[in-house]
C-alpha cells in the first residue's frame, strides 16, 4: 500500500497539465517507514577492525542503501565505534585483574656457584689436602597466595565492574551519536537531492521563458529587455543547479565517511523522509530517557564505582590474610640441604595511617563530585528531551505553514505565468513569481527535513527509536508540488 501510494502521487504529478516536473515528485517520497527495532550491540557485533575488509565497497560496484543499510555498515565499519568496544575490553579486563589477588603468587628461580681456593706454591702439600674445590646449584620455588582481606579486593572488583559496564554504555552512546549523524546526513541527501530537482526543474522553465521572450520579441510584442533578462535568470540558475549539485556530492562523501567506507560512493538512497507523527509525548519521553540513554546510565555507573572505590579505601586499615609456602634444594653442595617452608600469616602491607586517611578523603570527594555529575547528566537529558520535544512540535507546525505557503506561491506562479503567455505580463513580474515559487518549494522541503532531523535529535536524546503512528503531519494531494 506504501508503495503504491508513492506511484500513484508520481503518476499523478507526471500526469498533470500545470507544467510542474514530475522530478520534483521522485525527489523527495512521503512513505510511512515503520518504527525499526533498536538495535541491540552484542559481543557478535564487535568485529576486528581491518580496512581491508571494506574492499567490497568499491565505485565500480553500485549499491542501493537504505537507511538501515547505513546504520548497519557504520556498526560495522566506523573506527570510532571499534575504538569504543576495544576500549570496553581493556575495562572487562580490569576485573579479573582485581580478582587475581587471589590467585597464587609465585617466585621461581635457580642460582649456580662454584667455590674453589687458588693454591699457593709456597703451602705446602699436607696443607693443601685440607682444601677442595665445589659447585652447587640451588633451584627454588615460593608461592604465596591471599585468603581474605576483609573486602578490599571484592571493592576492587566492584569498582572495576562498574568502570566495565559503564565502557558499554559509552559504546552505545557513542552508537547512538553515530547513528543520529547517519539519520541527518541521510535526510540532508534527500533533501540536496529535492533541491537539485528543483533547480532542475527552475533551469527548465527559464528555458522555456527564454524561448518564449524570443518569440515575443521576434512579432514586435516585447522589449528585448524581457531577452536579456531571462537570460540572466537562466544563467542564475544553472548556476544554483551547479552549486545544488555540489552539495550534494558532499552530502555523500560525509554519509560515507560516517560509515566507515570514506572511499565509497557510488550508491543511493532508497528511504524518503517521513511525515508520520510519533506517538509519544514530553513525560513520557523524559521517562525513557531516564531509563535507557547510555550517557546517563554511563554517568550512574561512574557513580557507583566511585562508591566502590571509597569503600575499599576505608578497608585498607584491614590487614591480609594469607598463606605462604617455599622450597629449595642445594644441590651438589657437600651436605645437598633441602628446605621448605608452609604457614599461615597475617600482615599489613606498608601501612601508613596518615596516607590512607589522605586516600579516604581523596576517594570520598570523588565519590560527591561523580554524584554531583550524575545530576548534572540528569538535568541535561531532561532540558534537552524536553527541548527537542518542543522543537518537533514547532517543526510539525511549520510543515503546514509551509505548504500553504507552496499553494499560495503555486497559485501566484500560474496566474503571473499565464498573464505573460497572454502578452499582458512582463518579466519583472514572471521573475518574482518564479523566485517566490522557487523559494516556496524550497521551504516545504526544507521543513520536511528539519522535522525529520529534529525526531532524529529527539530519539538521541532519548536513547532509542521513537514508535511511529499511522496519522502524518500534513496529507499529500496532487496539488502540494
Amino acid at each position: 500500500m506504501k508503495r503504491f501510494y508513492i506511484k500513484f502521487l508520481t503518476a499523478i504529478l507526471i500526469a498533470s497539465i500545470t507544467g510542474i516536473s514530475s522530478n520534483t515528485a521522485q525527489a523527495i517520497g512521503f512513505k510511512h517507514k515503520k518504527n525499526s527495532q533498536a538495535i541491540v550491540v552484542s559481543k557478535t557485533s564487535k568485529k576486528d577492525y581491518n580496512i581491508d575488509n571494506r574492499a567490497k565497497y568499491q565505485n565500480d560496484v553500485h549499491s542501493v542503501f537504505s537507511l538501515d543499510d547505513c546504520i548497519r555498515i557504520a556498526i560495522e565499519y566506523n573506527p570510532s565505534i571499534q575504538a569504543s568496544f576495544y576500549n570496553q575490553d581493556a575495562y572487562k579486563s580490569r576485573i579479573g585483574q582485581a580478582w587475581a589477588n587471589y590467585f597464587p603468587s609465585i617466585d621461581a628461580g635457580v642460582e649456580l656457584s662454584r667455590t674453589g681456593n687458588h693454591y699457593n706454591k709456597e703451602i705446602p702439600p699436607y696443607y693443601r689436602r685440607s682444601v677442595y674445590n665445589t659447585s652447587s646449584y640451588v633451584p627454588s620455588v615460593s608461592a604465596n597466595m591471599l585468603i581474605f582481606d576483609f573486602g578490599k579486593t571484592k571493592a576492587t572488583a566492584d569498582m572495576a565492574k562498574r568502570q566495565y559496564e559503564g565502557a558499554q554504555e559509552n559504546t552505545k552512546e557513542n552508537i547512538n551519536i553515530i547513528i543520529y549523524d547517519i539519520k541527518a546526513t541521510y535526510y540532508n541527501i534527500l533533501f540536496a537531492q529535492a533541491q537539485v530537482h528543483v533547480y532542475q526543474d527552475t533551469v527548465k522553465d527559464y528555458e522555456l521563458q527564454l524561448s518564449q521572450a524570443k518569440g515575443f520579441y521576434e512579432y514586435g510584442k516585447k522589449p528585448k529587455l524581457d531577452i536579456v533578462t531571462a537570460e540572466y535568470n537562466l544563467g542564475k540558475a544553472k548556476l544554483n543547479l551547479v552549486k545544488a549539485e555540489e552539495i550534494l556530492k558532499v552530502a555523500k562523501i560525509r554519509l560515507s565517511k560516517i560509515m566507515g567506507i570514506p572511499d565509497y560512493t557510488n550508491y543511493e538512497l532508497s528511504d524518503e523522509m517521513t511525515l508520520n507523527k510519533f506517538g509519544i509525548n514530553s513525560d513520557d519521553a523524559i521517562k525513557l530517557a531516564f531509563e535507557l540513554r547510555p550517557e546517563l546510565i554511563s554517568a550512574q555507573k561512574e557513580m557507583e564505582a566511585a562508591k566502590m572505590n571509597l569503600r575499599a579505601a576505608r578497608r585498607n586499615y584491614t590487614p591480609n590474610i594469607g598463606i605462604y609456602g617455599s622450597y629449595g634444594n642445594n644441590l651438589g653442595s657437600e651436605y645437598d640441604v633441602r628446605t621448605g617452608q608452609i604457614g599461615v600469616g597475617l600482615n599489613y602491607n606498608g601501612l601508613n595511617i596518615l596516607r590512607i586517611k589522605k586516600q579516604i578523603d581523596e576517594a570520598r570527594s570523588t565519590y560527591n563530585m561523580t554524584k554531583a555529575r550524575y545530576q548534572e547528566v540528569k538535568d541535561t537529558v531532561y532540558f534537552n528531551v524536553k527541548k527537542c520535544y518542543t522543537e518537533l512540535q514547532t517543526a510539525s507546525e511549520a510543515i503546514v505553514m509551509a505548504k500553504l505557503a507552496l499553494d499560495q506561491a503555486k497559485e501566484q506562479y500560474r496566474q503571473v505565468t499565464g498573464r505573460y503567455k497572454a502578452g499582458v505580463g512582463d518579466a519583472i513580474e514572471l521573475k518574482d513569481g518564479e523566485n517566490t515559487y522557487l523559494n516556496a518549494r524550497l521551504d516545504f522541503y526544507n521543513a520536511i527535513l528539519n522535522y525529520n532531523v529534529t525526531a532524529a535529535n529527539l530519539e538521541q536524546e532519548v536513547g532509542i527509536p521513537l514508535k511511529q503512528i499511522e496519522e502524518k503531519v500534513i496529507d499529500i494531494t496532487r496539488e502540494d508540488l
